[in-house]
């Protein structure tokens, strides 16, 4: 823990490190006093702690500075080794590569290699790629850049939590294939898990039962349908999907149950090193994946205790597991599947055997016990997790128990279909079968979560919380499970503490709610987009292109579902009701009058119509001070829709004018709001942040 903080600390603050060296050298020589002096050891762990802080601080400030170093931003000749499997993403390929400059000399401070997510339009040429190819092109690498649109998703964040440095479309032409180089160990692992992928293909599995044998036995959830995950976060079963310790722990007990055992310390080092083998084994096929190999490591801890006679402590392997992780990559600290994950599989370890004592699971027969070890689980899981769903997500599933119940024990038999299936895919006679028997157990469970699902109330909307409401509610829940555990509940002052604590940030957020009505202008390079909201919670989407190829759900979906807005009406070229007006591109709405132009039929109009603002999108080609004359206003917004020459043209003649002209592709989305004189104009970085 005092580990995490560290980390923790080095990313909200900028430490120096000569006073993190400065303050090293008495934490360890305090630390090597109170370990050699039985009558200072509050000495030896509390300079441990501090020792262990200053080293989280370290790690991630030689993270961070890796990190921080950005490329030239220079038309450069690059050369790129592909690190995955290539994925279809509609019309275009995406795959992870790490890219370095091609015989350049590079000044300091300038990025010369780092990991790149590529993209490829869909053709003959990309569908051939595959892991481990080398590719040669020349193009400008720029760092990921958020939108700036609402609610949406921070690319930014992501990319540098993961180390990635950058993403580039490639055109057809503009890469050149160089050739195909050794695998390194996960490579091979990719590429296996690949072929098992294909193997389940062949066998006739599509659709949703595919895609949920994919994420269940080999962690693959690139192209797992939406709707389908939905249901599953509804429902309570998101833990499913992630393959983790669940998984690993379930073909754990598997290879216990169906190996032999026998007496002597010899047959119990072979069989825990037969067990670790097949184990490391499950996870190769498995394309080992951060959580994968997390788990794995996990169960060879608690085997090589077993081997020397001692039985380790399932909360120092898992400590031990999260150090060695967090030294290589300490920015998994902040990724969200990684806080679930072990804040799951903390709070189960600590809280499942007082509960067990509780619910004398051991006293009442085999089917009692199967039945409150998985309520147990459940809700030791569900009470771990609590504040980062809450934080991330918002929602609570009120039938996790239920989901639970069916779900657990069908993971069960789906992996243990799935490996004898892996065994027997050379014997159709054997592997035909079992396809057969495997697939009605994977729709099944599809079947069972969306049922669910689907039950009144499966899932309640939580209010939104902020950074350090959820803080708080964790400090409450680590305080009542530190006094469930220790059976002394003098810690019940901190308890009372920390919920008057909670109780106020509970219910506030970091986003900023406007009540009145109001319009957003979405930074889309696709087509324009404007939404207009109500006071009443209606509203709109307009755009100058039709609704079917508009493809905006991406960009407004995320802040419909953050407001709890009712589904927006398209509001198409006539459209009119008492609240919106959209006369081929004039929109009225709440006394605001803003025109969208992405042609050039604005010169036949021969009457002036005054506006509040112009939205200049895709297709005006036309001079500025022309256009004012027939739509005069005091407010020029450039949408993201436009070409960057076009952006440059009409940024020089608003200046020249001496017009206000916002770049939303530069300030991102921006909001529109009616005010005293015409109109309040707020940039979304300033006011969604």
């Amino acid at each position: 823990m005092p580990f995490m903080a560290g980390i923790a600390v080095g990313w909200f603050f900028d430490i120096d490190m000569l006073h993190v060296a400065a303050l090293s050298l008495p934490a360890v020589a305090f630390m090597l006093y109170g370990l050699h002096s039985a009558a200072k050891r509050w000495l030896f762990g509390f300079s441990a702690m501090a020792v262990m802080l200053l080293l989280g601080i370290f790690v991630e400030h030689c993270q961070s500075g890796r990190m921080s170093v950005s490329w030239s931003g220079e038309k450069l000749r690059y050369s790129a080794r592909l690190l995955e499997v290539p994925a279809v993403r509609g019309t275009n390929v995406k795959v992870l590569a790490n890219v370095a400059v091609c015989d350049t000399l590079l000044p300091p401070g300038v990025r010369g290699s780092g990991n790149v997510y590529l993209y490829f339009p869909r053709t003959v040429e990309s569908g051939g790629l595959c892991v481990g190819d080398s590719l040669f092109f020349e193009a400008v690498l720029q760092p990921p850049c958020n939108a700036g649109n609402p609610a949406e998703f921070d690319i930014e964040s992501f990319y540098y939590i993961n180390g990635i440095t950058g993403s580039l479309f490639l055109q057809e032409g503009q890469w050149t294939h160089k050739g195909h180089d050794g695998l390194t160990l996960r490579e091979a692992a990719l590429s296996l898990r690949e072929n098992m992928i294909s193997r389940y293909a062949s066998a006739g599995f599509s659709g949703e039962e595919l895609a949920l044998l994919k994420a269940l036995t080999l962690g693959e959830k690139r192209d797992f349908p939406q709707e389908l995950k939905e249901s599953y976060s509804a429902a309570g079963a998101s833990h499913v999907l992630a393959l983790s310790g669940l998984h690993l722990g379930i073909f754990y007990m598997l290879l216990f149950s169906l190996l032999p055992r026998g007496r002597g310390r010899t047959w119990l080092v072979v069989r825990e090193t037969v067990v670790v083998l097949l184990l490391w084994g499950f996870a190769f096929v498995a394309g080992l994946s951060p959580s994968v190999v997390r788990a794995a490591l996990l169960f060879t801890l608690v085997s090589a205790g077993r081997c020397m006679g001692q039985e380790s402590s399932s909360l120092n392997s898992l400590s031990f597991a999260a150090m060695a992780m967090l030294l290589f990559s300490p920015h998994l600290l902040f990724d969200v599947s990684f806080q679930l994950s072990f804040a799951a599989v903390a709070a189960i370890l600590l809280l499942a055997p007082p509960m067990q004592r509780f619910f004398k699971v051991d006293e009442h027969g085999v089917v009692y016990g199967y039945v409150m070890n998985l309520f147990i689980l459940s809700v030791a899981a569900q009470v771990g997790t609590l504040p980062f769903v809450w934080y991330y997500f918002g929602v609570f599933p009120l039938y996790f128990m239920l989901t639970n119940f069916m779900v657990v024990p069908l993971a069960f038999v789906v992996i243990l279909l799935a490996v004898l299936f892996w065994v027997s895919s050379a014997l159709s006679f054997l592997s035909a079968p079992l396809a057969w028997v495997l697939g009605k157990a994977v729709a099944l469970m599809n079947w069972a979560v969306c049922s669910a699902a689907e039950l009144p109330g499966a899932s309640v909307e939580l209010p939104p919380i902020a950074l350090f409401g959820a803080f708080c509610v964790a400090l409450l829940l680590a305080a009542l499970c530190a006094g469930a555990v220790m059976r002394r509940w003098s810690v019940l002052p901190i308890v009372v503490g920390c919920a008057q604590l909670s109780a106020v940030p509970c219910f506030l957020s970091d986003e900023h709610t406007v009540k009145s009505a109001y319009m957003i202008v979405y930074n889309n390079r696709k087509n324009p987009l404007v939404h207009a909201v109500a006071e009443d919670g209606c509203n709109y989407l307009v755009s100058t292109v039709p609704m079917m190829d508009a493809e905006y759900e991406y960009v407004s979906a995320p802040y419909v579902k953050r407001e709890r807005l009712a589904q927006p009406q398209w509001a198409a070229s006539g459209y009119a009701d008492s609240l919106l007006v959209n006369f081929d591109g004039m929109l009225s709405f709440a006394g605001l009058v803003v025109r969208l132009v992405d042609n050039e039929l604005w010169r036949e109009n021969i009457y002036s119509q005054p506006t509040d603002a112009v939205l200049l999108c895709r297709g005006f080609r036309g001079s500025v001070k022309e256009l004012l004359e027939v739509y005069p206003t005091a407010c020029v917004l450039l949408d993201g829709s436009l070409y960057k020459h076009s952006r440059k043209r009409i940024l020089r003649e608003c200046a020249a004018l001496g017009i206000d002209a916002v770049d939303v592709s530069e300030t991102g989305a921006v909001k529109l709001l009616p005010g005293n004189d015409s109109f309040e104009l707020l940039p979304a970085r300033e006011t969604w942040r």
